[in-house]
Parts: C-alpha cells; structure tokens; sequence
C-alpha cells in the first residue's frame, strides 16, 4: 500500500459509533461525501474504496500507534512519559477515566473502521462486470476487518473474558443511518459474530492467494481465529487454528541472531510476519515518534515508556535476545523500547499486527501442559532461553505462568499485555487495581450524547 491516506478515503458516508443505553447511535461525519452507488459502478471503484478501508485501519489512534501502545501502558510493562499529559498518565496509573481523550479517539477510530468495511459490502453487492473471484476476496476482506474492528472493540470495551456477560459492545453489521440505534450485545453475541465473519471470510477467500502479510489472505483468517478462539476459552479450535498456520509453510521464526534485525529497517520484512501493516514517508506511523523519537530524546519527548518491571523481568531471564530491544543506557536515565527506534528519518515503522511467534504461543497455551511444552520451549530455544523440562512446571499454574512469561517477553509493546492481564483475571494480583479495571470505560461522549441513557462498565 502507497500513499493510501492521501486517496480520499471513502466516497460514502461515514457514520461513528456513540453508545446508547447499552446502544450504539450512528451519527453522519461526512454529509456532503459522495454517495455510495456513484462509488461503486466498477471494480475500480471498488479497489478504491478498499484502499480506503485499510487507511482507516491505519489510523493514528488504531493501528497506526495508539491501540497497541495504550494496552501496554496500561499494563506493567509501560510508564507514561510526555509532559504532563493528564489523559496519558491515567493510563500510566491505571486509572483510565470515561473522559479520556485517547479512550473517545480510539473507539471512535475503529467504529469508523468497521462503518467502512460495512460500506465495502454494501458496494460490493452493486458492481457489474467484475469476476466473482475479485468480489469474494474483497468481501472476505472486509469481513476479516470488521471481524477485526469488533474484537478489537470487545477486548478494549468489553467483559470478553467472560461469557455470560451481558457488557459486550455494539456489534454494527449493517449500513447506518443518522438516526440508527445498535444495542449493545452481550459478549456470547460478540463471540458469535466475530467468528462467523472469520469463518465466512475463509469460504470467500482462495486458499492459493498469496500470503503478502499487508493484506488480508487465509493465513491471516486463520491466526485472527486462533487468537479469538484463545480469548474465548476455546482451547480446541484456538490450536487448531494457530496449527493452520504454523503449517501453512509460509512463515517461520528468525533466528536468535537475527532476531533484533528483524526490527530494523522499520520491521517491513520478516518470514515471522503473519499481518503488518506498511507505512511510508508519506504515510507515517506514529510508532518511531512515540516510544524513541531520537537517539538522545528525553523522556518528556517520548510518550510510552518502559517500566523498570520489565527491565527486572528481563534481567532475571539470563541470555533472553529479547532485552537487546529495550534502551537501558540512555543519557537521560528512562527505559524505552527499541522495537521502533529504526527509520527515523521516514517514520514509516510498521505497524505488528501478527508474527508467527504469537501462533505457537496460542497453541502452547491452548494445549495444555503435557502437549503445549514442546511449542513453549521452541519459543524459549530461539530467543537464547534454555528449554524447560516437565519438572521445571510440575503444575498448571506454574505452566500458566511460565506462558504468561514468555508471552510478556515476545509480545511486549506490541499490544497485548494489558489484555493478557484480563483474559487470564490477573488485572489486581499484577496492577493491584480492582478487576472492575479489566476494561476500559465506555466514553463519556457517547453516554452524553445520548442524554446518558448508556450503561456504563461497572466500576466507572
């Protein structure tokens, strides 16, 4: 993808969610926007707008730095740095606020998002002439990304660890209008949905496509569907999938030697790349600006910083080649990630969305302790750890824990940790803060704007 947010991003209207007594009111952004039926007359059209799907998913306050950063700030692995940002220093606390700039942006963010892929489908169903080929893999694609954008949604919004909650989110599968209220879903519902677009975006997609990691192909499909079925508790379907992908023959774990250069040249290439998303000078991430801006910045320039937590953790872990990725030594005393220090010139860090590692992680995890230590320790082998033996986690909970680790290790300031914390009911014992912080707060935008009839998470 080249200069993607410079195209107009979508020629239809644009609708943001705003919750509603446990409802979404979709309210128009772009009135005076081309409508859809002038879009879509021709595949051309369609490949536009697809064009403008993915610009959305590489939004600042998505994929394009914020969602990921803010789930490891929000954790033990981050520390806010900036000057003095209240809304970013909730997070460094813990202590995230319904009021939050960065919580309104980013659900904003990915409502905009999945209205787009909805849009995509609509127009896909209207365009004469193209082959059903190249219409099914742009609906299996947009279904992928809506798949995304709900789960995405659940585990920053919603109680997604827990199934019998009535506090999902807003599942908007159909064109809005400016008057439309979606309800709030319960999280079995969520669960439902996500799934049956994955499993559907797989029928749509051909199993030959190729598997470039920028835009949604099978493997893709299946690795969002491990990492679903792993949040969900089902362990089963959560290691047949990452199996799909471990055995599609398309990717594989660098070596220890070359793990740290699989971030250089903004991480752009790697056989362990499962889904990324590229970025240019022309279209920048904010990935270089927020966690390294410079070789010499201080820590007022940088917004997430790394917690002294994770340094200890990495210190106790003796040959992890995982450390080698966080600056211990800089001039001005903080710790910050190296994962997005390359490419300071054009700023175009990609954003990881998926590497192959996370896929035998799940496995580990979904297996259990007696077939998923295998998985664990080729992880542990690779990255300079020595391999554990069965008496080294003589019970599940030490199993739990040493994935949870190793998790920690390989996914830090990637976006996972703060959701791990959740899922796994760990959010008190590690943060110390009460479980009822497990999920972030609807924004208070959305319940004011409908006269706050809303429900909020409970807790806030």
């Amino acid at each position: 993808m080249k200069n993607i947010k410079n195209i107009i991003p979508f020629s239809f209207i644009i609708v943001v969610a705003v919750m509603v007594n446990g409802c979404a009111k979709l309210h128009q952004v772009s009135p005076t926007a081309v409508q859809g039926q002038q879009l879509f007359t021709d595949s051309t059209g369609l490949s536009e707008a697809v064009t403008g799907l993915y610009s959305t998913l590489e939004s600042s306050d998505y994929y394009g730095a914020n969602y990921l950063m803010l789930a490891d700030l929000n954790s033990d692995n981050g520390v806010a740095g900036g000057y003095n940002n209240t809304s970013l220093n909730e997070f460094g606390a813990y202590s995230v606020t319904s009021s939050n700039i960065f919580i309104q942006n980013t659900y904003v963010a990915i409502y905009k998002m999945i209205t787009t892929a909805n849009n995509v489908m609509a127009g896909e169903a209207t365009v004469k002439g193209a082959s059903t080929g190249y219409l099914n893999n742009v609906k299996g694609q947009a279904l992928t990304l809506r798949a995304l954008g709900h789960f995405d949604l659940l585990r920053a919004f919603g109680y997604h660890w827990d199934l019998s909650s009535q506090y999902g989110i807003p599942l908007v599968t159909t064109i809005q209008t400016s008057n439309s209220v979606v309800p709030r879903n319960t999280v079995a519902d969520c669960y439902a949905s996500i799934i049956s677009d994955l499993t559907s975006a797989a029928t749509l997609l051909s199993s030959n496509s190729s598997r470039d990691p920028h835009y949604v192909n099978p493997a893709i499909v299946n690795a969002l569907l491990a990492r679903v079925y792993l949040y969900k508790k089902d362990y089963t379907n959560a290691a047949k999938y990452a199996s799909k992908v471990i055995n599609d023959g398309a990717f594989s774990l660098v070596n220890t030697a070359n793990y740290v250069a699989m971030y250089n040249n903004g991480a752009k290439t790697s056989t362990e790349f499962v889904f990324n998303l590229p970025f240019d000078f022309q279209n920048q991430s904010e990935y270089y600006a927020t966690t390294y801006a410079r070789p010499n910045a201080a820590s007022t320039e940088v917004l997430f910083i790394a917690n002294s937590d994770l340094q200890s953790f990495f210190e106790s872990r003796n040959g992890d080649v995982r450390y080698n990725l966080m600056d211990t030594t800089n001039a001005n005393g903080y710790l910050r990630t190296l994962k997005y220090s390359s490419d300071g010139e054009y700023k175009d860090n990609s954003a990881l969305l998926i590497r192959i590692s996370e896929l035998y992680l799940i496995r580990a995890e979904a297996s259990g302790r007696a077939a998923g230590l295998a998985d664990l320790n080729i992880i542990r082998t690779n990255r300079g750890l020595n391999a554990l033996t069965p008496a080294d986690v003589p019970d599940n909970a030490t199993y739990a824990q040493a994935v949870a680790d190793e998790r920690r290790a390989e996914l830090n300031f990637e976006g996972h940790r703060y959701f791990d914390l959740a899922r796994t009911g760990q959010i008190n014992n590690v943060l110390g803060v009460p479980a009822t912080n497990s999920a972030f707060p609807i924004p208070l935008r959305e319940i004011q704007a409908t006269h706050g009839t809303v429900v909020q998470n409970p807790g806030y």
